[in-house]
């Protein structure tokens, strides 16, 4: 019998199917993946855990839920007793041709378990609205991310994740999650995967979320190996594996699902967010324009710019909110404020307010330039989000509206005035705040967030923000002198 890794000789699957039209054929019996399917079921049959897969689209991930599927279909329908999610993070910052494919799978996926009643729910993971990477951006000012600052995997990639994972731990005591990783990819992925690791169980303990375990069945596979099964074996939701190829023609890597920090940025990947600051040069994109897409040009443009003003003191305010305090208090009392240092350099504080609205503005335009190729680029509620967090900061209300013009669509019309929407009670207002010695836009960015918290049931949040703009607003007043 011929070994997997024999079969394949010395050609690159990908480039001879690239070349030759055809799919690249296996000698011999796929031994690996009969012991791979044959462990699978007997994971699966083993315990009441559900299973949770980790899915981004990439070749691992796609080779892992293809062996997945094949293995459901495999039991009797009496064995197929526990649940499997499989789940797909979306940081709403996905390059589109990536999104597009990525959706349009999922759909596949849903439609076959569906025809072939199996436990399987597909699932797309967002981050909430207050976590997106624009509301972070534009609407709190948040320097676009760098190898020292990476604040997006974070709120983008690991909450979304860890809270599906945790509430599943919490209706059902304890689950798996298997993931595409596999041991060649890099020696510190190896060293990391022999972490915790449970021999008996073939999987090791998850090391932040409680009841929560981590089984790669794919880890002793080289990627040559996981190539090869890609091409001979189609996926069972119907379809090739050949648009995945022409993908990772010229891509650097992929991005797996992350729960942790330790897991590198995927940014030059084909596979990772169009918008990444975090490496030098976008080749993802580069190399799907030189491949003849050239309508993403846009896109690397507003990226290459976004990356170029990121250190532009002119760009950012002098120092971050939380100095801020400490810088005014120091020179109320006549001492020397030293702003922090990283790297020997300064450390600024957000994009100022005149930066953010630019970058609206140009986002928006790139938005524009994409025409009907590309997705929509940010959507209405988060637009309403930042319009919220700028007017906390005591910017215009009309701003927002301003720079959206007609792109808004449906952003909540009634927020173009908070005052006047209580336009009966504007006299008494009006007099109250002058005879109390109240600047009246304070009272419109405390009204603000009262309206913002309105109608959630939890507004445990809502005193928090309401403490922090009288705060600086009596900052300001220090700051320009006042008692």
């Amino acid at each position: 019998m011929m070994h997997l890794s024999e079969a394949i000789l010395a050609s690159d699957p990908i480039r001879n199917s690239l070349s030759s039209g055809n799919e690249y054929q296996i000698v011999g019996k796929m031994a690996e993946v009969t012991d791979i399917l044959q462990q699978l079921k007997q994971t699966y049959l083993s315990d009441n855990r559900p299973w949770i897969v980790g899915f981004s689209g990439g070749k691992d991930s796609s080779c892992l839920a293809q062996l997945v599927f094949r293995m459901m279909l495999s039991l009797p329908p009496s064995d197929r007793k526990k649940e499997v999610h499989l789940i797909s993070a979306d940081t709403l910052v996905e390059t589109p041709l990536i999104e597009r494919r990525l959706t349009q799978v999922l759909a596949q996926m849903s439609s076959f378990v569906e025809k072939n009643d199996l436990p399987i729910k597909v699932h797309k993971l967002r981050p909430v609205l207050d976590e997106t990477f624009w509301v972070n951006l534009i609407g709190r000012g948040y320097p676009s991310p760098n190898r020292w600052f990476r604040w997006c995997t974070d709120r983008l990639k690991i909450r979304p994740s860890s809270r599906y994972i945790a509430e599943q731990v919490r209706k059902n005591g304890e689950v798996t999650i298997l993931l595409g990783a596999r041991k060649s990819e890099s020696a510190s992925r190896a060293q990391t995967m022999g972490e915790h690791a449970i021999p008996e169980l073939s999987m090791r303990r998850h090391t932040s979320i409680p009841g929560a375990y981590i089984y790669t069945p794919l880890e002793d596979l080289t990627t040559r190996e996981v190539w090869a099964i890609l091409l001979q074996m189609p996926p069972p939701w119907g379809g090739t594996n050949k648009e995945l190829v022409t993908f990772y023609r010229k891509a650097d890597g992929e991005c797996p699902l992350v729960l942790d920090t330790t897991t590198p940025s995927c940014g030059g990947s084909r596979f990772g967010c169009w918008v990444c600051t975090v490496v030098d040069r976008d080749r993802s994109i580069e190399g799907l324009i030189e491949e003849g897409e050239e309508w993403l040009k846009p896109l690397l443009e507003f990226r290459n710019w976004l990356k170029e003003i990121r250190d532009d003191p002119s760009k950012r305010e002098a120092t971050r909110k939380s100095h801020k305090k400490r810088m005014i208090m120091a020179k109320k009392n006549g001492r020397d404020f030293k702003a922090p240092e990283h790297r020997g350099h300064v450390v600024l504080g957000p994009f100022t307010m005149e930066t953010r609205h630019e970058i609206l503005r140009r986002l928006l335009e790139t938005q524009r330039k994409l025409g009907k190729e590309g997705a929509r680029l940010i959507s209405n509620e988060e637009l309403v989000a930042i319009g919220a967090l700028w007017n906390y900061e005591g910017d215009s209300p009309k701003v927002i509206q301003r720079i959206c013009g007609n792109s808004v669509g449906e952003i909540r019309r009634e927020s173009s005035s908070i005052v006047s929407c209580r336009s009966d009670d504007l006299g008494s207002l009006l007099e109250i705040c002058e005879r109390r010695e109240t600047p009246l836009q304070l009272i419109e960015r405390l009204l603000a967030v009262e309206k913002d918290f309105s109608g959630l049931s939890r507004r445990r949040d809502m005193n928090s923000r309401l403490e922090r703009i009288l705060e600086e607003h009596l900052l300001s007043e220090l700051s320009a002198g006042g008692d």
